[in-house]
């Protein structure tokens, strides 16, 4: 295990009983995704996943946490829900090549890196939704977040050629400043 790793799980055990509210920039956009799939990369402890599963969604959900995975399998079952979970390090190569199609894929509060980016598109079925969110660099400078974890602005929005860019928006809240996507997956 990576110290990366024991520092999620620590952080994970220390939580309450309940999951945090689902993120505002997926709450307001859930309208953009299409009837069906979920693969929510880096779930942690599976808030998006278990507010997506409630609305219908067959959600999946990949973290490199067992502390965070463990905590979602749990708040599913407490609900009688359905979320497919795999434990995968998304630093690595090859992690989600063998878990799609999707019809959509959620990315919030993580910074995916090249590699990663392209396998979501890979498994994103034509006409798919990717909806990504996470703090910007402003969020660095402001507020001294790690820089290799901010979002540089429109960093995403020509790096895969299939992808048409929906929207793109900085905005910021009490808890600092982040950058929001939305892409459909284009027919090529």
């Amino acid at each position: 295990m990576t110290p990366e790793q024991e520092r999620w799980n620590e952080k994970y055990s220390r939580r309450g009983p309940n999951l945090f509210q689902p993120e505002d920039f997926l709450v307001k956009r859930q309208y953009f995704l299409r009837p069906g799939t979920v693969l929510d990369v880096a779930c942690g402890d599976g808030r998006h996943a278990i507010y997506l599963a409630r609305k219908g969604f067959a959600v999946t959900g990949v973290d490199f946490s067992t502390e965070g995975l463990r905590r979602l399998a749990h708040f599913a079952e407490q609900e009688d829900l359905l979320v497919n979970t795999y434990q995968r390090d998304l630093r690595e190569e090859g992690m989600l090549s063998d878990l799609g199609p999707f019809d959509n894929i959620i990315v919030i509060h993580f910074k995916p890196l090249l590699h990663t980016f392209q396998e979501m598109c890979e498994v994103l079925r034509p006409n798919g939704i990717l909806l990504m969110t996470s703090f910007n660099v402003m969020q660095h400078a402001e507020r001294n977040f790690p820089e290799e974890y901010c979002y540089r602005e429109r960093e995403f929005v020509h790096v895969n050629e299939s992808l048409a860019l929906i929207e793109y928006v900085s905005y910021e809240d009490d808890r600092g400043h982040f950058d929001g996507y939305v892409f459909r997956k284009q027919l090529i």
